[in-house]
């Protein structure tokens, strides 16, 4: 029987570009499909199997290097080859393009014949990727190709009344580990880890025919036959507490934890790759509940992954259709109330899901890269309301802003370079900007993006510590760090009063503020109660719903005009 012809997806907003390849890569035997857009290739891509993609780089709308970022996500090179079209023969283009992850690049005009014999390159090289050895050379573990081949046949021969159980494993901060201590440690781990789990394994028991692969850089994955969910929950716990004691690396013991999902088949019409994928939606949904956290996969879990891919979808556009907002909250002096500055909040005004909070996509915004164009908007933004606000309203010291920023901004020194062009463009003092930056995001970070810490505090702007009290600081680390302010969490604030242990949280964080010469912003001040208890204990300044919730430009201005008319 001759082989299936291979299946390429064209995606070009131009028909007369889309007719040529389509006629001409149909008459090499490929079978061919199309998209006119990123949005349709992203549908089609999600409901079929595709062994290579020609994508447009110049389309409207999405263009094709964000549709390769929302493909790399998901699809490394080898299991989705792409090879982008560019309009000229720009060094540039490509690099950018490769930069991105594209397998390769033509130029426009096509050369037919160049393109078909890059097609082949890297149809032959993917064919030899998923054909290489079954072995982890690393582990002496199957590998992917191993897993998903013997997953098959035992789908294949599954039982009625018996399930097919696969666990998907992930260690927590292994990037970190490999980026600051050297890809030689990381890879220890990994084999110390897969030595504990085939520990685990052969105690537990639970079936002979249970198989143990890596899948992934940090991904174990565990085949368990006629395995009942019971069953395979206590392995998953079992292998997350194998974790649990400290590996010791080059004489120095490092914490690992992970999490774990589970997805179990009943029926035969069960295809392999979709369990392994259902595993892993689960495994990512753990991974909110915290370490060393197991779920078992449901259907709903699915639709949440679909749901979130169309907001990533969405969320291209966002920007280009004017659908983000900068909310503003007050900050106030405690014991004057009078407005000290404001916080910009981002908001996104979903066309169908109304006005979406920034809890929902700034995760995905994150993990798709857009965080870096959605925070240069809302710095610019902010940054030019506060030069308005300072005009109308002079006053001395002159009104500040708190921007919020993701730890992924600080990966490189755009940011730098987003704050200057602010500073420069506004004119406004840079002692006025404050840049916020969450605790427990920023320290698993922080030798990565200290020096971008550093060159962000000399240009004289502020840098405050968000959330303070929920991450890990040590006092060391905090004498280390350029940090002007600390921002108490919510949480201490909203149980100040019920609380003995928040207040001594709170108390304890003042007096740390005030022996490392910063201040302190109390955030979620809801009631009066809340206010002078802060006062109490020595913090000046907060900002919450007792003085205004996050608004609209115009509502805060015509607050802010008020309240000094009224002063």
């Amino acid at each position: 029987m001759a082989p299936d012809p291979c299946k390429l997806l064209v995606v070009d907003d131009n028909p007369e570009n889309r007719d040529l390849l389509l006629d001409r890569l149909a008459y090499r035997g490929y079978q061919i499909e199309i998209a006119e857009n990123g949005e349709q290739a992203l549908a089609k891509i999600h409901h079929a199997h595709y062994d290579l993609v020609l994508l447009d780089q110049m389309m409207p709308g999405m263009s094709g290097l964000d549709l390769l970022r929302l493909l790399r996500a998901t699809y490394s090179p080898s299991q989705l080859p792409v090879i982008m079209v560019g309009a000229e023969e720009d060094s540039a283009a490509i690099v950018d393009a490769l930069g991105q992850g594209a397998n390769d690049f033509v130029a426009k005009p096509v050369d037919l014949p160049v393109m078909d014999a890059r097609i082949q390159t890297q149809l032959l090289r993917s064919q030899a990727d998923r054909e290489s050895r079954l072995l982890d050379p690393l582990t002496g573990l199957g590998n992917r190709t191993m897993f998903l081949s013997q997953l098959e046949a035992t789908l294949a021969r599954h039982r009625p009344g018996k399930s097919v159980a696969v666990l998907l494993l992930d260690l927590d901060g292994f990037q970190y580990l490999n980026d600051n201590l050297g890809h030689h440690v990381g890879d220890q781990v990994l084999i110390e880890a897969a030595a504990r789990f085939r520990r685990v394994i052969t105690e537990s028991a639970i079936h002979p025919s249970t198989m143990l692969a890596r899948v992934g850089a940090d991904e174990f994955a565990i085949l368990l036959d006629a395995a009942l969910v019971g069953q395979a929950q206590a392995l998953a716990q079992a292998l997350l507490s194998s974790l649990v004691r400290p590996f010791l690396l080059e004489s120095s013991p490092i914490s690992i934890s992970g999490c774990a999902g589970i997805a179990l088949c009943t029926s035969p019409q069960t295809i392999a790759a979709e369990l392994l994928r259902d595993a892993r939606v689960a495994m990512f949904n753990a991974r909110q509940g915290g370490r060393s956290h197991c779920e078992v996969f449901d259907p709903q879990l699915r639709q949440r992954a679909h749901a979130r891919l169309a907001m990533a979808v969405d969320l291209y556009q966002a920007l280009e259709k004017n659908q983000m907002a900068a909310f503003y909250q007050s900050k106030v002096n405690l014991r004057s109330g009078a407005v000290v500055g404001f916080e910009a909040l981002l908001r996104w005004r979903h066309p169908q899901y109304g006005l979406v909070q920034p809890s929902v996509f700034i995760p995905i915004a994150e993990n798709t890269g857009l965080i870096v164009p959605l925070g240069n908007w809302v710095l610019r933004q902010a940054g030019a309301q506060l030069k308005t606000w300072q005009g109308k309203f002079p006053g001395a010291p002159p009104l500040s802003m708190n921007v919020n920023v993701s730890v992924k901004q600080l990966k490189g020194f755009q940011i730098v370079e987003a704050v200057e062009s602010v500073l420069d463009e506004t004119g406004i003092p840079p002692e006025c900007l404050h840049l916020e930056i969450t605790e427990s995001a920023l320290i698993p970070e922080i030798d990565s993006v200290r020096e971008v810490l550093l060159r962000l505090r000399a240009l004289n702007i502020r840098l405050h510590l968000d959330d303070f009290g929920t991450g890990y600081s040590s006092l060391s680390c905090l004498r280390t760090l350029p940090f002007d302010s600390l921002k108490i969490d919510r949480s201490f604030v909203q149980r100040l009063e019920s609380d003995p242990d928040s207040r001594a949280i709170v108390e304890t964080i003042l007096t740390l503020a005030r022996s490392l010469h910063m201040t302190v912003v109390a955030e979620g001040v809801e009631t009066e109660n809340q206010r002078a208890r802060l006062l109490d204990l020595g913090c000046n300044e907060g900002q919450g719903f007792l003085f205004s919730k996050p608004v609209a430009a115009e509502i805060a201005e015509q607050s802010l005009a008020s309240r000094l008319a009224a002063a």
